[in-house]
């Protein structure tokens, strides 16, 4: 007969055996399952965390006329942990059609202009984004959204309204047009002196498009850019990709804080679950280790009889693990089942206490199955060899004489 056959000759003959050996692997797989369910959960949700939590490293220049060039934008974008970048920019200009909010009666020329900030995407990394200023009607600007967000008490002492057209035009005389498309407020307007010039009031602070004011002002590169990265964990690496394209021409603050605070709930889940898995898997391995050892003294005979007709030891090795393993693919079955039953009370037990915006989803699926096979049919592996070793490394002949003794 060959290996396999003896093998389910076996389980057939021992039904007592095989039924407790089937309990004992599907405890043990049940435990396996509950952790790769928990650690694949907690990987997923990290992973979705560094999307959400859009981590940067912000560049601004360190001398006013030495700014990032367009060029070496396109150049960071091309970096391959590079998502996006949000250029920054701000200069100064004289409103045409409308007047800016002034209590100083100075005719200086900083007294009549206003200030002119441009971003790719005004909702991030702007004021309006810190919190320090407000949207009170309209939307923010964009890179396909062109047109300018002005203050509130700016329209408010011109007659403005949302959809009105402002004209600026520059030093040269050169003018654009841009269509309001949002209204600001900041709280802190009655709080500034009356002595402050028209270009420093937050009242005339216009934010526009890069285009519109690279119209208006010229290209001439960026005081700030905010450059997003795909994996927060690589931020170290980032930075000196950055600074072999821009060496010291800017200062380099990184943004991750949100992330690791996200994160670090997870990753002391992930620590507790990792611990969790290797310490089933060492109670698995000495469990059935011992469970076969047992029955295994009962089997000694039958080892040194079928090596001393001519069976291989490795026939015999591969006949005791069919015979485990076909055990253990029955107790993946039920494991699967109880699997189902504990990933709601898994969800409920991990996300009790949650505070973070992102939720884990734990949930039964085919990577946690995968996981079990593996880490499974390793210890049924080990197990069997544990057991067996003593038996092959036997001599048949004294192992016959000493039962016959």
């Amino acid at each position: 007969m060959t290996f396999y056959q003896l093998a389910f000759c076996y389980l057939k003959r021992k039904k007592a055996k095989t039924v407790l050996l089937f309990f004992v692997l599907l405890l043990v797989s049940s435990m396996i399952l509950s952790t790769s369910m928990i650690i694949r959960a907690a990987q997923d949700s990290k992973a979705a965390i560094q999307e959400k939590a859009r981590s940067k490293i912000v560049l601004e220049i360190t001398k006013k006329d030495n700014k990032i060039t367009q060029r070496e934008v396109e150049e960071i974008l091309h970096l391959e942990e590079v998502s996006a970048v949000n250029c920054q920019n701000r200069g100064q200009a004289f409103p045409d059609n409308f007047y800016p909010v002034t209590a100083n009666d100075s005719m200086e020329e900083n007294n009549q202009k206003i200030t002119l900030f441009s971003y790719d995407d005004l909702e991030n990394d702007s004021a309006f984004d810190e919190g320090r200023y407000r949207l009170v009607s309209g939307g923010y600007i964009t890179k396909d959204k062109r047109g300018a967000v002005i203050n509130s008490l700016l329209a408010d002492s011109n007659g403005l309204e949302l959809g009105d057209d402002i004209k600026i035009e520059n030093a040269e005389g050169r003018m654009i047009s841009l269509k309001i498309t949002g209204l600001f407020l900041s709280g802190s307007e009655r709080k500034q002196t009356e002595k402050m010039d028209s270009a420093d009031r937050i009242e005339n602070q216009i934010f526009a498009d890069n285009e519109s004011f690279s119209q208006l002002l010229g290209n001439t590169g960026y005081y700030k850019v905010s450059v997003y990265c795909k994996n927060p964990e690589q931020l170290s690496m980032i930075e000196e990709q950055l600074r072999s394209v821009l060496s010291e021409k800017v200062s380099y603050t990184s943004s991750d804080t949100l992330y690791r605070q996200m994160a670090l709930p997870l990753d002391q889940i992930t620590r507790a679950a990792n611990l969790m898995l290797v310490l089933t898997l060492i109670t698995g391995i000495v469990t059935v280790s011992l469970l076969l050892c047992m029955w295994m003294r009962s089997r000694q005979k039958e080892a040194a009889i079928f090596t001393s007709i001519g069976k291989s030891k490795y026939s015999i090795f591969l006949q005791v693990f069919l015979e485990s393993f076909l055990v253990f693919m029955v107790s993946i079955t039920g494991a699967c089942g109880l699997g189902s039953l504990m990933a709601g009370l898994l969800q409920k037990v991990l996300t009790h206490s949650q505070t973070t915006e992102i939720s884990m989803h734990v949930v039964l699926q085919g990577k946690d199955i995968g996981s079990l096979m593996i880490w499974g049919s390793f210890i049924v592996l080990a197990a069997v060899a544990v057991s067996l070793f003593p038996i092959l490394k036997a001599d048949p002949r004294d192992i016959l004489s000493g039962m016959e003794g």
